[in-house]
């Protein structure tokens, strides 16, 4: 029997009898309350004890030593029963419990493909096991190629400097018996590359593979290309009809996240045979040779870097002015430089942040959710803390709900992704795999996100829930509001504001597209037809261009050094007494071309006359740009001259060569035309004759002819080069390529910014869906007034609109911010208008009200008397 209590004997000892009763209720009530004030202060001390300690032991009543009760949280029968209760739970809310299960869904996807796809970019060049100490010799600002004579020349003048190889590329006919095609991805590298690189070998010996005469590395899907199943070792393969190399070993095919795209290795050796020009002995830098240092380990690259303006004195080249010598880390060539891509780190950044963002509208729609339902549950917190749970038990088990959400979506999302993996790299041009994505160290972080996913999103629903007073839960008409509406109201309008921040960057992205691709850029790119002659005699592409000139259908055909659009100018020292004063380089683009490229890309003369090849003085003279105009300060060309340094190899000059002078008189001016892409200004250009250097081809085709001209074009070229294989490109093509990592990254962006807004009017259906449940009688009670269903629609959906409304006023300014930054890798750019926002603002707010009117209208048709009915 219990004792009686200590109030019970004080009272029989003062208090009349008859009284007795009365006294003895009101003082146990009265006790009672400071007992409950009690209980609630320390629970408010004492939150994060029982959320850190709720796996502390609890105490019987009978004060026994500490034993794990069936109260505690982890006890079997505990979980079993939370688990029960949730599920319950699910099944009852099925409406809340399938957008909640949609939201993470879409945002765990969204996560998982965008992480995928920034580590991609984020572990370029990785693979190489020393890669912390390998970097690029930059010769030139915005170049990567540098002369032949360096990598010998750095590793023997600096110690810090323990190896170097030169990688040359060049683009020739590789053939055998069954297969020929031109081969963009072709090096001479020298033997040093396997102790530089990382390049495994699946066949051959790398010790070996590029000292061998005429030796050469295939990757294993060239092996595949040219060599079906058999074993290419020892086999041979022509090279331009010119040599036969060997082949010495099979390369594994490397990562897809290198900037080397490495599908022949030849001996350097053979260089300046093969490519036919000077390769090795040089301090040009005019090829496509890339020069790669390993630092002995410990050896900094700044101190490297400090003493190159030594050197290039000791050098004594006249040409060390232009000269922009630098060192640029492996990993960051991908990612912090535009040698071989674009902004790759700022979009790493920006999809990093989109990932983030569309994570936490997902969290948000739950805690919105969770939380606007909580008045539902106020009762059974009541009823479970009156029946002695502790706050960290009824913590742990609305923790536990949101963790059961979470992997349902995990297991959705998965599967998700592994369906949609093909799709986004067709979109995303990449090759990411499933197996790659699955390593242990991403694992282990994937599910260290998770648990910080299950604690954003379920923490503060659980906190609200658990802090329910038993009292007020179970006696007050009016129950707990879930934690306050302004929670709520706070998510919505961040929601919306990063979803109408997208759908601005969206369509500032495709605008700026637009702008690139219709923008006139001083020159005709419809309906030509290039192709590349580089490997020809000089007579046989002549003979060609003659003959197609003349097609009845070809409105015009040239030969050039390079073609607009391309970027590629041959970089010239000017002579001395035309350098213009200022000048910090004394350098200038040079392009060599014949008399009918002008007339082919109709670009205007605006000043002067063309360059005529029937006229002797002509090959010696220059056409200039506006841009060649302001460089020299020219207001006219009357009696201008200009000129720049050729070279010769001079075995008996200490440097190697001799610089000939080459000058003549500037007889024209044409108008700027972009002859590198859009992000780069119009640079000084002079134009010569032929040189001997014009390897590529331009016909402008009658526009209604094309397949017949291109059939005739075919036939002329099997009957000049019947060797080699007919392959050609449209102008166009090649300059929408140019802009196609803008595009695609537009074609990504618009697709999350898509699935944003999907899942911000997902939480904004399931908040509209609640709160016309819980004004079903209110609706009922207007109806029965003569309240309208516009009325009543409009009652329902005008508070969301307001914060639709501020959502618009944040994101705009941020949205406006961003995209300016982004707009200024761009020379030519299009300035954000202020119908962008307001297309934007209308888009969400329209998609918003669709799907709260939905529910709305659903709520002002209801049947009143159906609504009243328990009234």
């Amino acid at each position: 029997m219990k004792p009686p209590h200590l109030a019970d004997r004080l009272l029989r000892l003062f208090c009349a009898p008859h009284r007795l009763e009365e006294v003895q209720g009101d003082l146990h009530e009265e006790f009672a309350y400071q007992v409950r004030r009690i209980g609630e202060r320390r629970a408010r001390w004492r939150y994060w004890w029982d959320v850190v300690g709720f796996l502390k032991p609890t105490f019987s009543n009978k004060r026994q030593p500490e034993t794990y009760s069936t109260t505690h949280f982890l006890h079997p029968v505990m979980i079993q029963n939370y688990i029960k209760i949730a599920f319950r739970n699910l099944q009852k809310n099925k409406v809340s419990s399938l957008v909640n299960i949609l939201g993470l869904t879409l945002g765990l996807v969204c996560c998982m493909l965008i992480t995928a796809y920034v580590l991609d970019d984020l572990t370029y060049d990785q693979f190489h096991k020393k890669s912390n100490r390998i970097v690029l010799f930059q010769q030139f600002e915005n170049s990567a190629s540098s002369g032949g004579k360096f990598a010998t020349d750095l590793k023997q003048r600096f110690s810090a400097v323990s190896d170097a190889v030169r990688l040359s590329r060049i683009k020739p006919l590789i053939a055998n018996r069954q297969t020929a095609a031109y081969e963009s991805n072709f090096w001479f590298a020298d033997s040093s590359a396997f102790n530089v690189f990382t390049l495994p070998l699946v066949q051959g010996n790398p010790q070996t593979a590029l000292t061998e005469q005429y030796g050469i590395v295939l990757s294993e899907g060239m092996a595949r290309k040219y060599f079906g199943a058999t074993n290419p070792v020892g086999q041979t393969l022509r090279i331009n009809n010119k040599a036969t190399l060997h082949v010495t070993g099979v390369l594994r095919d490397l990562p897809t996240n290198s900037h080397l795209k490495l599908d022949f290795l030849a001996n350097y050796a053979n260089a300046n045979e093969l490519a036919g020009y000077d390769v090795t002995n040089n301090y040009w830098g005019s090829n496509d040779t890339w020069t790669y240092l390993l630092l002995a380990p410990g050896a900094d690259i700044a101190t490297l870097k400090a003493q190159f303006s030594t050197y290039t004195r000791q050098l004594g080249d006249p040409n060390t002015s232009v000269w922009k010598l630098n060192l640029i880390p492996l990993t960051d060539i991908y990612l912090r430089t535009n040698l071989v891509a674009t902004n790759r780190l700022t979009y790493a950044y920006v999809f990093a942040i989109v990932a983030l963002l569309i994570l936490g509208l997902a969290c948000f729609n739950y805690v919105n959710l969770a939380t606007a339902r909580a008045t539902q549950r106020a009762k059974e917190v009541g009823v479970r803390k009156v029946l002695g749970s502790s706050f960290g038990q009824l913590w742990g088990q609305f923790l536990g709900e949101t963790s059961l959400f979470l992997v349902i979506a995990v297991i959705l999302s998965v599967g998700v992704v592994v369906l949609s993996l093909p799709l986004f790299n067709e979109l995303a041009d990449k090759q990411l795999t499933v197996q790659s994505m699955i390593t242990s160290e991403r694992i282990g972080w994937l599910l260290t996100g998770l648990v910080l996913v299950g604690l954003l999103a379920g923490s503060y629903p659980a906190f609200v829930l658990s802090s329910f007073r038993p009292i007020a839960a179970l006696t007050s008409s009016r129950l707990p509001n879930g934690g306050g509406g302004w929670l709520r109201k706070t998510l919505i309008v961040g929601q919306f504001a990063v979803s109408i921040g997208m759908i601005v960057a969206t369509l500032v992205v495709y605008k700026q597209l637009q702008f690139v691709q219709q923008r006139n850029v001083g020159y005709q790119r419809d309906q030509i037809l290039t192709m590349d002659l580089r490997d020809a005699p000089d007579q046989a592409k002549e003979l060609f261009k003659q003959r197609v000139a003349q097609l009845p259908n070809v409105e015009g055909a040239t030969r050039a050094f390079s073609l607009p659009g391309s970027g590629s100018l041959r970089g010239e020292k000017i002579l001395s007494e035309y350098v213009p004063k200022g000048s910090k380089t004394g350098g200038i683009g040079h392009l060599s071309v014949d008399g009918d490229f002008l007339k082919t890309f109709d670009i205007k003369i605006i000043n002067g006359r063309n360059l005529d090849p029937n006229r002797t003085a002509d090959k010696q003279a220059f056409l200039v740009n506006r841009a060649a105009m302001n460089y020299f300060g020219w207001k006219n060309i009357d009696g201008k001259m200009t000129g720049y340094y050729t070279y010769g190899y001079d075995p008996a000059n200490p440097k190697g060569y001799r610089e000939i002078p080459l000058k003549g008189q500037v007889i024209g001016v044409i108008d700027d035309y972009n002859h590198a892409d859009l992000k780069q200004k119009v640079e000084p250009m002079i134009i010569s004759l032929n040189s001997g250097w014009e390897g590529q081809f331009a016909a402008r085709i009658r526009a209604g002819a094309i397949p017949g001209t291109i059939q005739q074009i075919q036939q002329y070229w099997h009957e000049q080069f019947p060797d080699k294989p007919f392959l050609y490109v449209f102008l166009d093509d090649t300059f929408n390529r140019t802009y196609r990592v803008e595009t695609r990254t537009g074609q990504i962006f618009a697709m999350f910014a898509g699935l944003a807004v999907l899942i911000s009017c997902l939480g904004l259906f399931g908040l509209a869906t609640f709160t016309a449940e819980q004004r079903t009688k209110e609706i009922g009670v207007r109806k029965v007034l003569g309240a309208s269903a516009v009325s009543i629609v409009t009652l329902l959906s005008k508070e969301f609109v307001k914060l639709i409304l501020l959502a618009i006023l944040i994101a705009s300014p941020l949205a406006w911010w961003a995209m300016n930054q982004w707009l200024q890798a761009f020379v030519y750019k299009i300035d954000i208008d202020g119908w962008v926002f307001v297309l934007a603002g209308l888009l969400a707010l329209t998609i918003a009200l669709l799907t709260v009117g939905l529910q709305s209208v659903r709520a002002a048709l209801m049947n009143p008397v159906k609504s009243l009915r328990s009234e």
